[in-house]
């Protein structure tokens, strides 16, 4: 069951209206924190995202997740995400098996499933990993473990790729479908939280014939702050053919 986790991190979406597809009866909420939040140097992105049913006790199963952010958060010109973790490694050993410098971030999801009207919940955590680039864009690597109810791993993959102005980048993720039990409904994700940046991560680099362990700088802030702040747009598509979307902005920092 616990295999949805994939979806996370969650994890945000980048999908347009077209003649098939109509608005979730979900509401969604999100939240969005630059931690440390000074103009010119490294931070962490942080997003809390909950998906609320508004028709049915949970919502339907998650499919797709972009989430749109400002071009100059300069994720590709950070210092996280060094090195690269092939699959079969992640499959095999799990992110220990990765190098220090292939983790570019944590996260977790809640998930849902209702069976006899009953909804039970199941955690898991997630943990993101740098992966080959692919085409150009920077490609990822997520890695979900599930404790309760069911001890499961999953790994899917995501990347970096050009968003639809005013937007210049945006997280994309193909969420896989994860059945729960035989005949029972696929597992619905109810919360997503996600951080892509330095905060708890140890990277290594070689000082005469030692291991030096350092924080990376991380995701590089403008030197000036965009009006209005900084604006980031989640978009989820779901299994029934609809999809819903919001946006958030972090205030600039005070001087």
């Amino acid at each position: 069951m616990s295999k949805i986790y994939a979806l996370a991190a969650s994890i945000l979406i980048n999908l347009f209206l077209t003649a098939t597809i109509t608005q979730a009866a979900v509401s969604l909420k999100l939240q969005v924190s630059l931690k440390p939040e000074h103009l010119g140097q490294g931070t962490t992105v942080g997003f809390n995202l909950h998906i609320i049913p508004r028709t049915s006790p949970i919502p339907p199963p998650l499919t797709e997740v972009n989430v749109s952010y400002p071009g100059d958060l300069g994720i590709g010109l950070s210092e996280i995400g060094l090195a690269t973790c092939p699959v079969t490694t992640l499959e095999t050993d799990g992110p220990t098996g990765c190098p220090a410098e292939a983790q570019m971030g944590y996260g977790s999801v809640l998930a849902e499933i209702l069976l006899a009207g009953e909804i039970i919940q199941e955690h898991a955590t997630l943990e993101v990993l740098r992966a080959a680039t692919q085409e150009g864009n920077i490609s990822l690597y997520f890695y979900a473990h599930g404790s309760t109810p069911i001890s499961d791993e999953i790994v899917f993959p995501g990347a970096l790729l050009p968003a639809e102005p005013p937007f210049g980048e945006r997280l994309h993720i193909d969420v896989p479908l994860v059945p729960s039990v035989p005949e029972a409904p696929y597992i619905s994700v109810a919360q997503i939280h996600g951080t892509l940046g330095p905060q708890h991560l140890t990277y290594y680099h070689h000082i005469r014939h030692k291991l030096v362990a350092y924080n990376p700088q991380g995701i590089l802030l403008p030197k000036h702050c965009p009006q209005g702040g900084f604006w980031f747009k989640a978009q989820l598509k779901f299994l029934d053919n609809t999809q819903a979307e919001t946006s958030a902005s972090v205030p600039c920092p005070h001087s």
